[in-house]
């Protein structure tokens, strides 16, 4: 598997500051850095590796591979294809996280999803649950969103949140849940962002 370059992270994270303008202007939160201090960019946020080949489902028969897309960043999609209408939980697909984490962290998670099919008669369908959380038992979670609009073109949609721990690398976890209805969803990336403690969530995006 050809590993993907930082010129290619870069650009993920490029696409989400486009994705969000807000974040594209951005400088450090109120209670951050003095202004002579570097000023921290979107790729510096960056903490997992966000490519659809590291998108993993359950549910499907047989396990999608990542195919070529356009109109999304990095080329590549997953297809999630749900024919049977059943619990939320009954199709989904995880992502390990593979950055580091501490306690008081303001994170903010983005995927890039849409629909190639949507349910008979409807102009949107929905992403159900979008989650971040820990591995580990008692489950901590760290980013939500749940019933999520998504329509046929590309966007990304977001969940933000405040870690209540700390996680090492690979102790949590990207959940997307989409059982619920018959619908073909292509998921792109998924970006995980960590802006420190004491962060300004305010000015983050949200979903419509």
């Amino acid at each position: 598997m050809k590993i993907p370059s930082i010129a290619g992270q870069a650009g993920l994270a490029l696409a989400l500051m486009l994705g969000a303008p807000a974040l594209a202007q951005s400088g450090p939160a109120q209670s951050g850095p003095s202004p002579t201090a570097p000023r921290a960019t979107m790729i510096d946020r960056l903490i997992n590796s966000p490519f659809v080949q590291n998108w993993y489902t359950w549910g499907l028969t047989p396990n999608p591979t990542p195919r070529d897309a356009q109109g999304v960043t990095g080329g590549k999609a997953l297809t999630i294809d749900v024919q049977k209408a059943g619990d939320p939980w009954s199709v989904g697909a995880v992502m390990t996280n593979s950055g580091a984490i501490k306690t008081g962290d303001v994170l903010l998670l983005g995927v890039w999803v849409r629909a190639d099919r949507l349910p008979e008669g409807q102009t949107e369908t929905r992403m159900a649950t979008m989650i971040l959380e820990g591995e580990t038992e008692p489950k901590v979670t760290l980013a939500q969103a749940s019933d999520v609009a998504v329509g046929p073109q590309w966007k990304m949609i977001y969940a933000s949140g405040v870690a209540a721990k700390d996680f090492a690398p690979g102790e949590s976890k990207i959940i997307l849940q989409m059982g619920q209805a018959v619908h073909r969803l292509e998921l792109g990336p998924a970006l995980l962002f960590n802006f420190g403690p004491d962060y300004d969530r305010s000015r983050l995006p949200q979903n419509p």
